[in-house]
């Protein structure tokens, strides 16, 4: 699928910019947001944020 960050960001209910600062890795989600994310992608949050 292919998603812009506007898309995503109005499907998990934030703005363009925590989507923009998730992808770099400037920003970690919340609990809820992660696994929002996570459902949203058909995962489990633990397969979409892996600590490095």
């Amino acid at each position: 699928m292919n998603w812009t960050q506007a898309d995503l960001a109005e499907a998990l209910d934030v703005s363009r910019q925590t989507v923009n600062a998730i992808e770099r890795e400037k920003y970690d989600p919340s609990l809820p947001l992660a696994f929002r994310i996570a459902k949203l992608f058909g995962k489990r949050a633990e397969d979409v944020f892996i600590a490095d």
